[in-house]
Formats: structure tokens, C-alpha cells, sequence
């Protein structure tokens, strides 16, 4: 009987935060492009089409964003981030 070794309970804990880590980069990094996107349009306010990681949100609320998950039967969902 061959039993991995590897898979042990702190194991799978670091393996669940760096892939959470790497997810809630990738929206936070999506965010920004787009927050740039908008001030470049001289706008107040922009959407992105995802559903945002609560550790996504608290990131932009960290930085002084009000951020707002919506979602919508027909159009999906997406977050609405004005400053």
C-alpha cells in the first residue's frame, strides 16, 4: 500500500491559502486595471464582471474604495467600485 506522505493537514492549509492568494491577486489586479480604466475617462465609478473573493473586497475597502457585489439573473455578476 503506497500512502503519500506529502498530504498532511499543514500541507493542505498552505496549499489552500497560496491558491486563494494567487485568486485574490488576480481579481485585485483586474480591479485596479479597471479603476485606472475609469479615472483615464474621467469617471467616479467602474464595474468588473466577477463574482469578487470576500478577501477581494476587504483589499479595496482597505485601500478606500466602496466596492458593491451585484449579481444579476440575466447579466451575471459583477462588482460596482466608486471612490
Amino acid at each position: 500500500m503506497n500512502i503519500d506522505e506529502e498530504v498532511t493537514a499543514d500541507w493542505a492549509r498552505k496549499t489552500a491559502q497560496t491558491i486563494l492568494g494567487n485568486k485574490v491577486k488576480a481579481q485585485v489586479i483586474s480591479c485596479l486595471e479597471s479603476i485606472r480604466n475609469a479615472v483615464k475617462r474621467n469617471e467616479m465609478y467602474c464595474g468588473v464582471d466577477m463574482y469578487a473573493d470576500a478577501m477581494t473586497i476587504k483589499e479595496l475597502q482597505r485601500r478606500g474604495f466602496q466596492v458593491k457585489q451585484q449579481s444579476d439573473q440575466r447579466d451575471g455578476s459583477y462588482l460596482t467600485i466608486q471612490w
